[in-house]
C-alpha cells in the first residue's frame, strides 16, 4: 500500500472515530420522562407517532404557508437497499436514526440530521429461508429510542437493542420462529420501561397474532396478549373446531397509548385464511381495537370492527387519543380511520361506540350500524370458494391503508390519505395450510373509475365530517405530516411530495423526489433551524398493485430507491 493510501485510510479512520465521539459527547438519553414530554419538545422526534396520543403532529412553524415556497432540499441520505421504505425517521438532539431493509438484511443508521453524515451503521443479516410473505414485503417500520439504547425488531422475529452513541448490539430477544411465517415490521412503541410491539406476518402467514411488552433495559418478555383466543378462553367460541391456532391476526402497527388511562390502543389484522367460509364465526378478536392494560398485559376493552372479515380489511390503523365533542359534551375517545373506508370513534375508557362517518365514495362493502356500530353487509359483495369474482369498494389496500393518518389540535382536522378504487376478488377452489408458506386463497384486481383515485382529505373530527379535499391520480399510500405552520406534507407513488394548506387544502409546493414516496415524513429542529424530512423509494408493492391500470402506468414505472430527502428554507 502506499504512503498516501495509508494517510487517506488514517484521515478517514480518525473522522469516523471524531464523529462517533462526538456522537457520544453529545448524547442526551431518552428517559420515560422525556417521552412523557414529548408533545412539547418540538425540535425532536422521539418515537414512531412522535408522541404516544398518535397525532404525527409537529408544533414547528418556523415553515409555514408563507414561506414554504422557499423550502429546498438540504441533504439527500442513501440507505443502500431494495426494500420496501416504510420507515420514520427518529431524532433526538441532532441525531436522526432511520432504518432499511433488504431480503438479506436489516440496516439501522445513525445520521447528523443537519448534514446527512453517517455516523455509524449497523447490519444484521437474515436467513435466506425467511417466511414467503418476508420475500414478498421486506421492510421495516422503524426505531424505539429509550436511555441509550435504539431498538428494533428484524424479519427473523427478534427484538434488537443497539448502543445509540456506537451501533453496537446490546441484545437480542429471539421472539418468534420466523418458519411459522412470523417476522417484525412494526416501529416498537416504549412506555414506563417496556417495550410494546405487535408481530407481522400471520394475518397471510396462518399462526397466531400477538402484542408483546419486553423490560426495555435487559430484552426479557414481561407480557404476551394473544390476538387470537386459544380453546376454552373468553373469544374461543367465535372460532370452529381448531381454526383458531391457524387464525392469523396480525398487529402490524405501533400502538398508541394514554397515561391517564394506562392504557395501549392497538388495531388488530384480518383473520386466515383470506376465504372466510373455512372459519365461519365472528374470529375474535382479529379486525378490532383492542385495549391494553400496559402494566399486566390484560383486555380491558374490544369493539371488533368487522366480524369475519372476507375481503382482508385489516383493521391495524393507529388510534389517535384525541377528545372529541359529542351532544355537546366532550368524551374522551380513541379515533381511526380504516381500510373499511369509515372514521371511527370510540370511548377510550369502556370501548363504547360513539361514531362511524364514511369518508369515501367508492364503498359498496356495507357499513356499520349508526346506532351500535356493528358491521352490516351488502348482499352480494362476498366472494363464494371457486365462485366468480366479485366487485368490492374499496380495495383490499383500503379506504386508506396503513400509513399513518395525522390530527392537527389547533384545525381540529384528522388529515386522511384515502383512496377511491375497488377490486374483482374471488376465492381460489382450494386452500391446505403448509408451514410458512402464504395462506391467504385470493385472487384480486385493483381499478378505479375514478380519474383521481388518491385523496387527501381533512376530517373535522368534532363536526364529524370531511371539510376539504386535494387528489391525485395514483392512490395515495404514501405518508403524510401535519405542521404548527398551516401546513400538511403529503407522498404520492409518482414520486412527488407536496404541502398544502392545512385550512383549505389549496396546494402551496411540491417537489418530484424521482422515487415514490411511501415512508415517514417528519419536522425537527437543529441549531433553531426547521427542517423536514421525506423517506421515499423502495415501494415494489405499488408496481405490483398498479401495473394493471392504464391510468397508473407512470407510477409503476418509476425507479425506487431507498433515500431520505431533507429539506430546509433556502437561505
Amino acid at each position: 500500500m502506499s504512503l498516501l493510501a495509508r494517510f487517506v485510510l488514517i484521515v478517514l479512520a480518525l473522522l469516523s472515530f471524531l464523529s462517533t465521539s462526538a456522537l457520544a459527547a453529545e448524547w442526551r438519553d431518552v428517559t420515560e420522562d422525556r417521552l412523557l414530554k414529548a408533545e412539547g419538545d418540538a425540535a425532536n422526534w422521539l418515537m414512531y407517532n412522535r408522541t404516544y396520543s398518535g397525532w404525527r403532529h409537529s408544533p414547528l412553524a418556523q415553515v409555514n404557508a408563507g414561506n414554504v415556497k422557499k423550502l429546498v432540499p438540504k441533504w439527500i441520505f442513501a440507505g443502500g437497499t431494495l426494500g420496501d421504505q416504510q420507515m420514520t425517521p427518529i431524532v433526538n438532539d441532532g441525531v436522526m436514526f432511520t432504518t432499511s431493509t433488504s431480503l438479506s438484511l436489516n440496516r439501522v443508521q445513525a445520521v447528523n440530521a443537519a448534514t446527512g453524515d453517517l455516523l455509524w451503521k449497523h447490519d444484521r443479516k437474515i436467513p435466506e429461508d425467511v417466511g414467503a410473505l418476508v420475500r414478498v414485503i421486506p421492510h421495516n417500520r422503524g426505531v424505539a429510542l429509550y436511555k441509550d439504547k435504539v431498538i428494533f425488531g428484524t424479519l427473523d422475529a427478534y427484538l434488537v437493542a443497539l448502543d445509540a452513541k456506537t451501533g453496537k448490539q446490546a441484545w437480542e430477544t429471539k421472539i418468534a420462529d420466523y418458519a411459522d411465517g412470523y417476522f417484525m415490521s412494526g416501529a416498537p412503541l416504549v412506555a414506563k420501561g417496556k417495550i410494546v410491539i405487535g408481530i407481522a406476518g400471520p394475518g397471510e402467514m396462518g399462526p397466531r397474532g400477538f402484542i408483546e411488552a419486553f423490560d426495555a433495559d435487559t430484552g426479557k418478555s414481561r407480557w404476551r396478549w394473544y390476538s387470537i383466543p386459544a380453546a376454552g378462553e373468553p373469544g374461543s367460541e367465535t372460532w370452529p373446531a381448531d381454526t383458531w391456532k391457524i387464525g392469523g391476526g396480525a398487529v402490524w402497527h405501533a400502538g398508541t397509548y394514554d397515561p391517564s388511562t394506562n392504557l395501549l390502543y392497538f388495531g388488530t389484522g384480518n383473520p386466515a385464511p383470506w376465504i372466510a367460509d373455512m372459519r365461519k364465526g365472528d374470529n375474535l378478536y382479529t379486525m378490532s381495537a383492542v385495549a391494553l392494560d400496559l402494566d399486566t398485559g390484560t383486555l380491558k376493552w374490544h369493539f371488533q370492527y368487522l366480524p369475519n372479515d372476507a375481503w382482508d380489511y385489516d383493521t391495524t390503523a393507529e388510534h389517535h387519543v384525541i377528545d372529541v365533542v359529542r351532544n355537546g359534551q366532550t368524551r374522551k375517545a380513541v379515533v381511526q380511520a380504516n381500510k373499511l373506508g369509515y372514521v371511527y370513534t370510540l370511548d377510550r375508557v369502556t370501548g363504547q361506540f360513539l361514531s362511524a362517518v364514511p369518508f369515501i365514495k367508492s364503498l359498496n362493502w356495507g357499513g356499520p350500524d349508526p346506532a351500535t356500530g356493528k358491521a352490516r353487509e351488502n348482499a352480494g359483495r362476498r366472494p363464494t370458494m371457486g365462485g366468480p369474482p366479485v366487485e368490492v369498494c374499496p380495495s383490499l389496500l383500503g379506504g386508506t391503508g396503513w400509513q399513518p393518518k395525522v390530527f392537527n389540535p389547533t384545525t381540529g382536522y384528522l388529515y386522511i390519505p384515502a383512496n377511491e378504487f375497488c377490486m374483482r376478488y374471488a376465492y381460489v377452489a382450494d386452500l391446505a395450510y403448509k408451514r410458512g408458506q402464504l395462506f391467504t386463497g385470493v385472487t384480486a384486481e385493483h381499478f378505479s373509475r375514478a380519474e383521481q383515485a388518491g385523496v387527501l382529505r381533512a376530517f373535522d373530527v368534532n363536526q364529524n365530517k370531511v371539510v376539504w379535499e386535494w387528489s391525485n391520480r395514483t392512490p395515495l399510500i404514501s405518508h403524510t405530516l401535519s405542521t404548527a405552520g398551516n401546513l400538511v406534507f403529503q407522498g404520492t407513488a409518482e414520486g412527488r411530495v407536496v404541502a398544502v394548506d392545512a385550512k383549505d387544502g389549496k396546494e402551496l409546493w411540491s417537489f418530484n423526489l424521482g422515487t415514490p414516496q411511501s415512508g415517514g415524513i417528519i419536522s425537527y429542529a437543529v441549531d433553531g433551524k426547521q427542517y423536514i424530512a421525506v423517506a421515499a423509494g423502495g415501494t415494489l408493492r405499488s408496481q405490483v398493485w398498479f401495473g394493471k391500470e392504464p391510468k397508473w402506468a407512470d407510477a409503476a414505472r418509476v425507479n425506487y430507491s431507498d433515500i431520505i430527502v431533507v429539506f430546509g428554507l433556502s437561505d
